[in-house]
């Protein structure tokens, strides 16, 4: 089964008609909360099980899914203001996922980082840390394997440190952590 996530509207419309003309199952993972106020290029052709890099950097490597990939963004632009370069690539597809692409992006950076908007522990992050060759380190950024209350989106993401302050102190932390090694 295909497994796909927008990072927006725009891509959200080319992967229904992605969808409507795939000759098997799909599912199409709609975001809670409506679009980020980042305006991305428009969304390139769909092509099964290929991402896209939405932003070229060396020291970091940031795998987002669907509505993550725009907190991705944002961290990544705080990150530079660090003078450490990332690069943000827009998966797509959780299902298949596009490890060529992670592959070459990984093999010139110093740490992997997935964020996604679902369980860590047996989702997008963890599959590609089974499936990568040349990972180096790895930080992967999700919810917690455990019932999550309701709430405001604001205040799980704050709790559980998925809003884009907390992820961006996470991957700081985590890549200061590497140059002391």
């Amino acid at each position: 089964m295909v497994i796909m996530a927008p990072k927006d509207f725009n891509e959200l419309e080319s992967m229904l008609e992605f969808a409507c003309l795939y000759d098997g199952p799909i599912a199409i993972r709609y975001p809670r909360g409506g679009e980020s106020s980042i305006k991305f290029k428009i969304t390139k052709e769909i092509k099964l099980g290929k991402g896209e890099i939405i932003k070229k950097g060396n020291d970091i490597t940031i795998v987002a899914i669907g509505k993550m990939v725009s907190y991705a963004y944002e961290v990544a632009n705080m990150l530079e203001k660090d003078n450490i370069s990332v690069e943000v690539i827009n998966a797509r597809f959780a299902k298949p996922f596009d490890k060529k692409l992670i592959d070459k992006s990984v093999s010139k950076t110093k740490l992997l980082v997935t964020i996604e908007d679902n369980n860590v522990h047996g989702g997008f992050g963890e599959t590609i840390d089974s499936e990568l060759d040349n990972v180096k380190q790895i930080l992967n950024i999700g919810y917690p394997d455990e019932f999550i209350k309701h709430g405001s989106i604001s205040e799980i993401e704050k709790k559980y440190k998925m809003d884009i302050d907390s992820i961006y102190e996470r991957i700081k932390n985590k890549y200061n952590d590497i140059g002391e090694k």
